[in-house]
């Protein structure tokens, strides 16, 4: 495989500061979380760096009031965009203790870093990667590139996190 072991600063996932990273929300006994009740909560938590940018929040569906239970959640800021994942940390005294964790789904890794070949005039006819990036330093994923002389492994690693956004660098394994 002929992809040079490049690096790719930062894919831009989400442009506005995290104002909190874990919340508390009344559920009133073992009642789920209701879809928009969810939704609220998390747009409440955040603020856009831009302050004319609206947000707005899509989870999957209800989050259960079990500790360890989790929904997945996409959040829009103006033309910004950012997944992550609510996971239940405790019950107690009938409110649910959750944390908030981003994440880059693996299309959006493999799109980012497929672009940042073709912008550096590397022929990558897909690229596809086996899991996504959980918001942590260090975090890791592997991806197959399938150019036109044979597939190659690139490795992507979380570098840092700021807010939402989850900045990750590349480079070619094998």
């Amino acid at each position: 495989m002929k992809i040079p072991a490049l690096r790719l600063a930062a894919v831009t996932v989400c442009l506005f500061a995290a104002t909190a990273c874990n919340a508390d929300v009344s559920v009133g006994g073992t009642k789920p979380i209701s879809q928009a009740d969810l939704e609220k909560q998390l747009t409440s938590m955040y603020t856009p760096d831009d302050p004319t940018a609206t947000i707005s929040t899509s989870c999957d569906g209800d989050l259960d009031a079990k500790v360890d239970a989790t929904q997945n959640c996409h959040l829009d800021v103006g033309k910004e965009k950012a997944d992550v994942r609510v996971t239940v940390t405790a019950i107690d005294g009938g409110e649910a203790k959750f944390d908030v964790l981003s994440y880059v789904p693996a299309e959006t890794v493999a799109a980012t870093v497929q672009k940042s070949l073709t912008d550096q005039g590397y022929q990558v006819d897909s690229i596809a990667c086996d899991d996504e990036l959980i918001g942590k330093v260090g975090e890791k994923t592997t991806c197959t590139a399938k150019p036109a002389d044979g597939d190659g492994k690139i490795e992507a690693t979380v570098s840092s996190v700021d807010g939402l956004m989850v900045n990750f660098d590349y480079k070619v394994v094998s």
